[in-house]
């Protein structure tokens, strides 16, 4: 973000680590929105990032940045990677990992292919088999499944749409049926799996 720039690199770092720190406690992934909205608030107002921040730029310029900078990257530093992925914690889940997990040993991430926004990647096994997959949070399934149909398409390869699952959160019984059932009519494989954030820092 263009804000990023007017605050110095090391007062930067002090303000994600510790949003990123309280985020982490806050179990930010599943916390409602109205918990959320309470959080920048309460930010803007602390000494340790609004305080920094406001020397820089409004408070109301502040709470944007917050939201629309740091914390809208959050899930992504959790997986290492985007533009914070150096405040985000690692050993998480691996695009391998991902791909094991839904297809099973022998295949293998091709080199190059990896990205985000959804995240995705192409994969193959050693009988030469191909296969493109897709995947994040329950919540931005309908992404996914465009992400995977369409590659699917002009790659000429199976698609895969692969709901990430929180530590100790399944998806529900019936989320989980209309989920398969979409991917279905859509000639596409639906997969769950369990997220594994990372604890190192």
């Amino acid at each position: 973000m263009k804000r990023d720039s007017l605050v110095p690199e090391a007062q930067l770092a002090r303000v994600v680590t510790v949003l990123y720190e309280e985020a982490q406690a806050k179990n930010w992934t599943h916390l409602p929105a109205r918990d959320r909205s309470q959080a920048y608030s309460a930010w803007v107002d602390d000494a340790r990032v609004g305080g920094i921040l406001t020397k820089y730029m409004t408070p109301e310029a502040a709470r944007a940045w917050i939201k629309d900078g740091p914390m809208k990257e959050y899930g992504r530093a959790l997986r290492g990677t985007g533009r914070y992925a150096r405040f985000g914690k690692s050993g998480g889940t691996t695009p391998h990992d991902v791909i094991e997990s839904a297809l099973g040993s022998g295949w293998h991430v091709v080199e190059g292919t990896e990205g985000v926004k959804p995240f995705h990647a192409q994969a193959t096994n050693d009988d030469g088999a191909a296969a493109y997959l897709a995947w994040d949070e329950g919540r931005n399934f309908k992404n996914l499944v465009w992400a995977a149909l369409r590659a699917s398409v002009e790659l000429k390869v199976a698609g895969h749409v692969v709901v990430m699952e929180p530590p100790g959160a399944a998806t529900a019984r019936d989320v989980a049926e209309r989920q398969a059932a979409i991917a279905e009519r859509c000639g596409l494989t639906l997969h769950h799996v369990r997220e594994q954030l990372g604890e190192g820092g």
